[in-house]
């Protein structure tokens, strides 16, 4: 499978989490864009992957997006992946608001979502941007009241604890259909470092018990997954014997592309591109997709890393024992990131 992460606008928020390099950014003129879709589906038409794109960071921000939308909906080989995702910033802020919500109704997109980090003066802080809370729970309530399903995403800080309450309370507030509980991932991303003063130990977890029912998850399910993404589990799992060049070396069955939107195409998530193919203005489609048949996959970011490069596991391990062994990574491989980038181990070259 192959994703294309189409960059149309930029966020209206810049989360200290953020691994798809988000924040302030151009917009891409409407013509570039229309014109974007149409040589994208053509390259589709080129691949025998089932390919996609995903009209990012925050498309609501853009001021044609009603056409773009309409034009990404029509294509015939390419899928508009529709993610949902919102920060309420550009959305709130447009006259037409009610109109651009429309237009994905009539495309067949319902599904909308808002993620919170906490009560507003630490949400906040997370997104780097005032007034972000006020922002995402009125669109929140903008989308219900327009007829969409709405998903709220909790994303796991050390704020968690405190600010329970308020999370409960706001959950009462939009009534969501679905509800989310997300820890923050670790990956080989200049981002990455800003988060963990803010990153949630096992101990956080365990103190929201009470909780979690009232928040719509399964208690036992998240307690599991979150014992498999400690230090402590990674640190055990590498003194028995898992293979790390094995680990990175494993196929991938997802490949992600970006486009920018001064219509370059690269290799590589949004953030993490490690080559770029040209401008798809002037880009030769069937030599391109050539190229990407032929390119492995880099879902979980293990392709960025240079194999010769990989320490040993001992001294993986021992990077990793001098971190606090209950922290919260998500799964073992973000935790090994995290131990790679103790030891500084080099990542393929970044644009």
């Amino acid at each position: 499978m192959i994703n294309i992460d189409f960059l149309v606008a930029g966020c209206n928020t810049h989360c200290r989490h953020c691994y798809v390099n988000g924040g302030p950014g151009p917009i891409m003129p409407v013509e570039d864009a229309l014109m974007c879709i149409d040589k994208l589906d053509a390259l589709a038409a080129c691949l025998q992957d089932e390919v996609s794109f995903t009209l990012d960071h925050e498309p609501m921000n853009h001021p044609r997006i009603d056409q773009i939308l309409s034009a990404a909906f029509r294509t015939a080989h390419i899928q508009n992946y529709h993610h949902g995702m919102t920060s309420g910033v550009g959305l709130m802020r447009r006259e037409d608001r009610q109109q651009v919500i429309r237009t994905y109704f009539d495309c067949g997109y319902r599904d909308f979502g808002i993620t919170i980090h906490g009560a507003p003066t630490h949400h906040d802080e997370i997104t780097r941007r005032i007034g972000s809370y006020e922002a995402a729970v009125k669109a929140g309530e903008f989308l219900k009241s327009e007829g969409a399903e709405l998903s709220v995403s909790l994303m796991l800080n050390h704020f968690f604890v405190e600010d329970a309450d308020s999370i409960s309370a706001l959950l009462k507030q939009l009534h969501p259909n679905y509800v989310y509980f997300a820890i923050p991932i670790y990956t080989p991303h200049r981002n990455m470092p800003d988060f963990e003063p803010y990153r949630a130990s096992l101990g956080d977890l365990e103190s929201l018990r009470p909780y979690l029912a009232e928040w719509g998850q399964d208690e036992s399910e998240i307690l599991e997954k979150a014992q498999r993404g400690t230090i402590a589990y990674a640190v055990d799992r590498l003194a028995h014997g898992l293979d790390l060049p094995a680990l990175f070396a494993e196929n991938q069955e997802e490949l992600y592309l970006s486009l920018h939107q001064d219509c370059k195409l690269y290799v590589g998530n949004s953030g993490s591109e490690t080559h770029c193919m040209g401008d798809l203005r002037s880009l030769d489609l069937k030599a391109a997709a050539e190229v990407i048949a032929a390119l492995p996959g880099n879902r979980d970011y293990g392709a960025f890393y240079d194999l010769a490069a990989l320490p040993s596991e001992n001294d993986l391990v021992r990077a990793l024992s001098d971190l606090p062994q209950d922290t919260l990574y998500g799964d073992c491989p973000s935790v090994i990131y995290r131990g790679l980038h103790e030891l500084k181990v080099p990542t393929r070259l970044m644009f």
